[in-house]
């Protein structure tokens, strides 16, 4: 499987209500936390989310006493100073602004933008802007680095460009700038001819634009900006409040190929060219139809300004050959070869409803799964084809297990036979099992088998493996965020079925909060940056506090309470994704502080609440890790072995075996209720008394309920555990399967972590909750990303014994402790 590019680094800042600016380009590096820090207490509680933001600020735009810079009130009559960043850093730069005065009642706008790099040549043609129509205003800006000014003639074609509306240059043989106007006439040409000297690299920008006042010449600035990479263009003092106005910034001698520009991550402004003439003369151009002018009085770089960081991973654009590949309209298309029975299911699907399964009939020891007409395939000669599903294992048969194969189904040579998946691999995980191969000449591939490789000694209709989101891709490689499942085959609503092609990328939220600070530091005389600490919503709701009202809400869930508390407090309900509680509570005043009240709640729920990295504030009732899948079944396991063995690297874990979590005595109180205590004398005799309390008076209404809480921590805690507590992986290492779990992962999710110690012949084994979430990202200045990842983890050991009816395993009564 072809790796996936690394996922770009999205940082956007609301400076102004309701618009996101992406400030991404100036991101040096920022980290992530989320969730809980460390597991120390049998009762999450999860703090508010923090991360810091560092920028690049040598043009000085989020130093909040720059009151030049493109994040400022529209307070006064100057436009002020945009910035725009080369890629390559260029020996002679301009920068110009342009403003285009709106004709009575319209408002002037760019009907097209051509661009014509010149290559080394003295004499070169520009096209006409497509849409130009007489009287229509043509501004030409023609920037070359050998020469002088006197060598850049008038352009020519059409009515006559008559004399420059401005000109700069930086010295002989350095970079020279003319900028032309005139209005376009009724049999214009299909191009215009610039000249420069000889051997010169020449670019010229060429903007046609309507609805300008034709009794207005433009207003033109500009200025030098040296031998740096950030160029800015000049403030100006346009006609009106309503002008077009047109920045543009050239630069020259750069000496290499690549000169892109950032464009301007300024609100309103949207870039119209970039181009560049071999490795000496680039330029850019990016467009603004003022709507109240900038500069002023005020920043707009100030505290709690709203910041959301977000990663947007590519796609590779492919079609999955298959129809019917999750089993989702029967079996069609799917077969045996006698050996086997091929079956449906509901129980145990990886992707949507339904997963397929093959069972063994009499005397078999391979038993298959093939693809058959009408769906057959037809993937000529010389073709690279992919095939992958997912597979699981039963553990009832992994003992009789030899092997699992893909295998081109007419045995003709097309394809080879291949095992992917060997007789050890982990039994009730699903794994994801893949062959990329070239079609062999003379051949074409028309079906394949899944193969189910025993030793034969299981029984007659035994179910030996399961199957899912079977993928079929020709001359691609599968894309490790979508399986090729219909119809489930979803991330972050990038939904497809299985014969569309995928979107070009696919957004993960990592954080949503608040700035708390922008710290400027500068280093000499050149390097600034600005490091931006930023806590998410649940410090603002620390932040109120509530006068008190009459008592409301006896008797609601704890689910409802969250709610309540949020209402009182004014958070969006759009912003929320709350659970109905497991618990009832007593009536509440509403009074003091927000957060405070709403762990409490979760305390009393025994549930989780925090805030997701799209900025909802998550409540979770207590019996959510026994219910919901992601937190009953494993969701991926790390170990050693790789993807043969279904297990995911990770670069380190932490094992613990403290006493942090260990308590053998509980008490708890509700408000008016009478103190309870759940005890367990075996554990006080082994390891001598350990009180855990109640962190504050609970909500609930009985006594007795009390004391199920108390119990059920005393369950969870009353023995020392030998667990992993935290791991951290870097995603660089295995991209393709690693930056899917930590871009997907969330709090409450279920993992599996292994590890073998030095010595020894078997691995410590542990099923695990995430319950923090870190990520730190550095390196972006010098596109040199480093990736890491830490989760905190809580053991689920526990948890995932708790009596659950219908449960083969954890349905015994006798076996497995009661949940309340």
């Amino acid at each position: 499987m072809a790796e996936p590019l690394y996922p770009s680094i999205v940082v956007e800042c609301m400076f102004t209500d309701p618009t996101w600016t992406d400030i991404s380009p100036w991101l040096r590096s920022a980290s992530i936390q989320r969730g809980s820090r460390r597991a120390d207490s049998p009762l999450t509680r999860y703090d508010p989310g923090e991360a810091t933001v560092v920028l690049d600020n040598r043009d000085r735009r989020f130093d909040p006493t720059n009151l030049s810079g493109p994040y400022v009130e529209n307070s006064s009559s100057e436009s002020g100073v945009l910035q725009f960043t080369c890629e390559i850093s260029q020996d002679f730069g301009q920068g110009w602004t342009v403003d285009v005065k709106s004709a009575p009642g319209q408002q002037a706008e760019i009907v097209n933008v051509s661009s014509k790099a010149s290559g080394t040549t003295g004499s070169f043609t520009v096209a006409k802007p497509v849409g130009t129509l007489s009287g229509h205003r043509l501004i030409a800006f023609h920037f070359c680095d050998v020469g002088t000014l006197g060598a850049m003639g008038t352009p020519t074609g059409g009515g006559s460009w008559g004399t420059p509306l401005s000109t700069r240059s930086e010295g002989d043989d350095t970079l020279q700038a003319k900028v032309w106007a005139k209005t376009a006439g009724g049999s214009e040409p299909a191009s215009y001819g610039f000249t420069q000297a000889s051997g010169s690299d020449g670019v010229v920008i060429l903007v046609a634009v309507r609805n300008w006042d034709t009794s207005s010449s433009e207003v033109v600035a500009s200025q030098s900006n040296g031998g740096a990479p950030v160029m800015g263009t000049p403030a100006t003092t346009p006609h009106a409040s309503n002008d077009l106005e047109l920045r543009v910034a050239a630069g020259s001698w750069g000496g290499a190929f690549g000169a892109t520009w950032a464009p301007p991550q300024v609100e309103g402004w949207v870039e119209r060219a970039d181009i560049q003439s071999q490795a000496f003369t680039t330029a850019t151009l990016a467009a603004k139809q003022l709507t109240g002018v900038g500069g002023g009085t005020g920043t707009r770089v100030k505290p709690m300004r709203p910041i959301r960081v977000r990663a947007s991973m590519p796609f590779t654009a492919t079609t999955n050959l298959v129809k019917n590949p999750s089993f989702e309209t029967g079996t069609t298309g799917w077969s045996s070869n006698g050996t086997s029975v091929i079956g449906r299911e509901s129980t145990v699907s990886r992707f949507g409803g339904y997963t397929g399964s093959v069972s063994k009939t009499a005397g078999s020891t391979i038993c298959n799964i093939e693809l058959v007409a009408p769906h057959a395939l037809s993937v000529p000669a010389g073709t690279q084809v992919t095939i992958s599903a997912y597979v699981l294992i039963p553990a009832a048969v992994i003992g009789q297990l030899t092997g699992v194969a893909i295998a081109d189904a007419t045995f003709d040579g097309a394809i080879s036979n291949v095992f992917v998946l060997p007789a050890d691999a982990a039994p009730d995980v699903w794994h994801r099992v893949s062959t990329t191969q070239t079609v062999a000449p003379g051949k074409t591939l028309t079906r394949f088998q899944l193969q189910f490789w025993t030793d034969g000694s299981h029984a007659t209709g035994q179910v030996v493996g399961y199957v899912d989101a079977v993928q079929v891709e020709a001359a691609a490689t599968a894309s490790p965020f979508c399986d090729g499942s219909q119809p489930a085959c979803s991330w972050a609503g990038a939904a497809h079925d299985s014969t569309s092609s995928r979107p070009a990328s696919v957004t993960f939220d990592l954080f949503h909060g608040f700035a708390d600070d922008w710290l400027v530091s500068w280093t000499g005389d050149y390097d600034s940056e600005v490091t931006v600490p930023c806590t998410d919503g649940l410090a603002s709701l620390a932040d109120v506090d509530r006068s008190a009202v009459a008592a409301v809400g006896a008797g609601e869930d704890s689910g409802a309470r969250v709610d309540r508390i949020l209402d009182s407090i004014g958070w969006p309900a759009a912003d929320r994704d709350i659970a109905v509680g497991n618990s009832t509570l007593q009536a509440t005043t509403l009074e003091g502080n927000g957060l405070a009240e709403l762990q409490l709640v979760a305390d009393t729920e025994i549930g989780e609440l925090y805030q997701d990295g799209a900025g909802k504030v998550v409540f979770r009732n207590r019996q959510a890790l026994l219910t919901d899948d992601r937190s009953t079944t494993p969701q991926a396991r790390f170990g050693e072995g790789g993807a043969a063995k279904g297990r995911l690297p990770y670069h380190d874990v932490g094992i613990t075996y403290d006493r942090t979590q260990m308590a053998n005595i509980v008490r708890a109180t509700r408000v008016g209720g009478i103190e309870q205590t759940a005890s367990d004398a075996a554990s006080i005799l082994e390891y001598r008394r350990r009180t855990f309390p109640a962190p504050a008076e609970l909500l609930m209404q009985t006594d007795a309920e009390a004391l199920s809480w108390a119990s059920w921590l005393l369950y969870l805690s009353r023995e020392p555990e030998l667990r992993f507590d935290e791991l951290t992986i870097r995603p660089e290492k295995d991209p393709a399967a690693l930056f899917p779990q930590v871009l997907g992962r969330d709090i409450g999710d279920r993992i599996i972590v292994e590890r073998r110690p030095v010595g020894a012949d078997e691995d410590v084994v542990r099923e695990v909750f995430i319950r923090g979430i870190e990520h730190t990202i550095r390196g972006l200045a010098k596109n040199d990303p480093r990736w890491e990842t830490r989760w905190v983890l809580q053991s689920a050991a526990k948890v995932g014994s708790f009596l659950t009816l219908g449960h083969p395993m954890l349905g015994v009564i006798g076996e497995n402790g009661l949940a309340y």
